[in-house]
C-alpha cells in the first residue's frame, strides 16, 4: 500500500472523529444531540462488521478456528486491562455522560490540569487506535478501511464528550480544538510505525490481526452496552 495514501486516510480518520466535539463547541447542539442518540449503536455495526465480516474471514485463511479465538482472547483481555489502566471504561460512548454536557466526569475534572491530564491519556488511546489501523492496513484496503470507518464511529461520541469535559474547565474553545486536533493526530505516526514494522513481520500478521479483532470486539460490546442503556432509558 502506497505509504501517503495511508497517511491521508489516518489523518482523515483522526479529524473526522472530531466533528461532534468542534460541533458541541461551536454551539450546534442539534447535530450532537444526533450523534449521542445513534452514535453508540453506529459504532457497534460497524464494529462488529469489521471483526466478522472483514478480520475473522481474513483470519481463518492462515489459522485454525481455535488458534485464532485463542489470539482474540488475548485482545479482548488486552483491551480491558487497557481501558482499566487508563481509568476509563468507555465513559466517551456512554449517553447519559454526553447527553448532560459529560456532568459526571465534568464534576470529577475541576481544572485545567485535571483536564489535560484527561487529554494525555486521550493521546494514549490514539497511539492505541494507530498501531489497530496500521496493523489492519497490513491485510489489505479491504480490511483497513473498515476498520478506520469503526474507529471514526466510536471516536466521534467519545470527542462529544471530551470537548464537553474541557469546555467545563473553562478552556477557550480555539484551544480547545488545537489540543484535541493535536491529540488525535497522534493516530498518523503511530499507524505508520505499527505498518513499516508489520511489514517486517507478516509471517504473524493473522496472529496479530486476531488480537486486533479481540480490541475491537470489546469496544463494540463496549457500544452495544451504551446503546441498551439509552434503550432502557427511553
Amino acid at each position: 500500500m502506497n505509504i501517503l495514501i495511508l497517511i491521508l486516510v489516518l489523518a482523515a480518520t483522526a479529524l473526522l472523529s472530531l466533528i461532534g466535539g468542534v460541533l458541541l463547541v461551536l454551539g450546534r447542539g442539534r447535530f450532537v444531540r444526533k450523534v449521542q442518540k445513534w452514535g453508540p449503536a453506529i459504532a457497534f455495526v460497524v464494529l462488529a462488521y469489521a471483526v466478522f465480516g472483514d478480520i475473522i474471514p481474513e483470519v481463518l485463511e492462515e489459522l485454525p478456528a481455535m488458534e485464532m479465538i485463542s489470539f482474540i482472547i488475548v485482545g479482548f483481555i488486552a483491551c480491558a486491562m487497557l481501558g482499566l489502566f487508563m481509568g476509563r471504561y468507555h465513559h466517551h460512548s456512554d449517553i447519559h455522560h454526553h447527553g448532560k454536557h459529560a456532568e459526571t466526569h465534568g464534576d470529577e475534572i475541576k481544572n485545567k490540569t485535571q483536564a489535560y491530564t484527561m487529554l494525555a491519556v486521550d493521546s494514549v488511546h490514539a497511539v492505541a487506535d494507530g498501531i489497530v489501523l496500521g496493523t489492519s492496513f497490513l491485510a489489505g484496503t479491504a480490511t483497513g478501511i473498515p476498520t478506520c470507518l469503526a474507529t471514526i464511529a466510536h471516536e466521534i461520541p467519545q470527542e462529544v464528550g471530551d470537548f464537553a469535559i474541557m469546555q467545563k474547565a473553562k478552556i477557550k474553545t480555539r484551544k480547545i480544538i488545537i489540543y484535541q486536533a493535536l491529540s488525535s493526530l497522534i493516530i498518523v505516526p503511530a499507524g505508520i510505525v505499527a505498518y513499516l514494522v508489520g511489514e517486517q513481520l507478516l509471517g504473524g500478521l493473522p496472529t496479530v490481526l486476531s488480537i486486533v479483532a479481540g480490541f475491537l470486539l470489546y469496544v463494540a460490546l463496549g457500544e452495544l452496552s451504551c446503546t441498551v442503556q439509552m434503550v432502557r432509558g427511553k
